[in-house]
């Protein structure tokens, strides 16, 4: 059920990083769904697609697709969404990705400032 406000999504395979993403989009004033893998992503937004405001994904999410490629398959539901990529890894994978899908990369660990910065971005 829509919570009136706006709603993100976070796919994150690190419960520890989750929560605390969950807790400065909270604070800030989104509704947040969390999904783990491509397996628990559409479980977590019980059909609220085109409600997406926002996805942050991790790059690496373990054994499955990773972040990029989980997102490129929820956007044909969720065109309006904005997405943000997050790594903690220096080796560039996950920057090449991120821009050949036209998506924005930040370094992990990101600054909540900087979180809420992209959030507030038109």
């Amino acid at each position: 059920m829509p919570s009136g406000k706006p709603l993100a999504l976070i796919i994150e395979d690190d419960p520890g990083s989750a929560e605390a993403l969950s807790l400065i989009l909270r604070d800030w004033g989104a509704d947040v769904v969390h999904g783990a893998s491509d397996d628990t992503v559409s479980d977590a937004l019980r059909g609220r697609h085109t409600e997406l405001r926002w996805i942050i994904t991790d790059f690496h999410l373990g054994a499955g697709p990773d972040g990029v490629t989980l997102v490129q398959g929820l956007a044909e539901a969720a065109p309006q969404a904005r997405v943000l990529v997050l790594s903690g890894s220096f080796h560039g994978r996950a920057t090449a990705a991120a821009a050949r899908a036209g998506l924005e990369v930040m370094q992990k660990p990101a600054r909540a400032e900087a979180i809420v910065a992209w959030l507030e971005r038109a």
